[in-house]
């Protein structure tokens, strides 16, 4: 194994605090975030884990708070602070050389059906023209270069909830292959919705232990009932070693490539095969 790819940011926008040290002393606490969720109000599933003390407009400033939607807002902010973390500047680094590949295995449902609600009430006027801008998938991927100026590849991973790794492992390729320098990866969620809600209760996948949220989402556990709906960011500043070295920028982690030794032979057997023989 060798570290080709190091991790020189990270920053992260979830119900457990907007810092890396609130997140880490939450995972070691081992207690449940999973609360009664107001906006679930009236549905089987009544609870969630949200995301708390977030002021979008605080946060982005009026004018991007407004044209985004929740996991786009989140996004945004976790990505300012993960560039901050790698000590770059965005008004210095070289544009076309910057990538960003966000996984978001959904958008949220709520822009839609504020907008759906209007058509159906026959007032296709009142539609929003930010209501496809708002919340395709695409976009958080797409505001975040917009506001850092990162000119390079952009675009978005959606495999579920793989959607995230997926997207570290695309990022991973695009530094290898030397396209580019730097790339920011990670995802962004809110699956908060009524409709995503009822959807997920609908199929039975959503835990039910309305009377006590906190004993929720135990995926290891004999007598687990299902997963519970969530939202928050998590960002990546994903560098080659040698440059982060070179402006002798921490690593906060590496990225290690591993090859097995089944992979590695074939490897070897296929050049051999390939080779011309004299």
């Amino acid at each position: 194994m060798r570290a080709e790819i190091a991790v020189t940011g990270l920053r992260l926008v979830t119900p457990a605090g907007h810092t890396v040290e609130a997140n880490w002393a939450a995972l070691c606490r081992g207690r449940s975030l999973a609360a009664t969720d107001p906006g679930l109000a009236g549905l089987p599933v009544d609870f969630s884990c949200q995301v708390t003390d977030f002021e979008a407009e605080t946060e982005l400033g009026r004018a991007p708070a407004r044209r985004a939607d929740r996991f786009i807002q989140f996004a945004l902010a976790a990505a300012r602070r993960a560039v901050a973390d790698a000590g770059l500047d965005r008004h210095t680094w070289e544009a076309e050389r910057v990538g960003v590949v966000l996984g978001v295995g959904s958008n949220s449902l709520s822009t839609y059906i504020t907008e759906f609600d209007h058509l159906g009430a026959g007032q296709p006027e009142r539609v929003s023209p930010l209501a496809l801008p708002r919340s395709v998938p695409s976009m958080a991927a797409g505001e975040v270069a917009i506001d850092l100026g990162a000119r390079g590849p952009n675009f978005t991973t959606a495999s579920a909830c793989a959607s995230r790794a997926t997207a570290i492992g695309v990022a991973r390729d695009l530094l290898r292959s030397g396209t580019c320098d730097i790339v920011l990866a990670g995802g962004s969620e809110s699956a908060r919705s009524r409709m995503t809600a009822t959807c997920f209760a609908r199929m039975r996948a959503l835990s039910r232990r309305t009377a006590e949220p906190a004993l929720a989402g135990r995926p290891f556990d004999a007598q687990r009932d299902g997963f519970v709906l969530g939202e928050g960011a998590g960002i990546l500043v994903l560098e080659r070693a040698c440059a982060a070295r070179a402006r002798r920028a921490p690593a906060l982690a590496d990225l290690l490539l591993a090859v097995s030794p089944r992979t590695r032979g074939a490897r070897e057997a296929r050049v051999q095969d390939e080779t011309p023989q004299r």
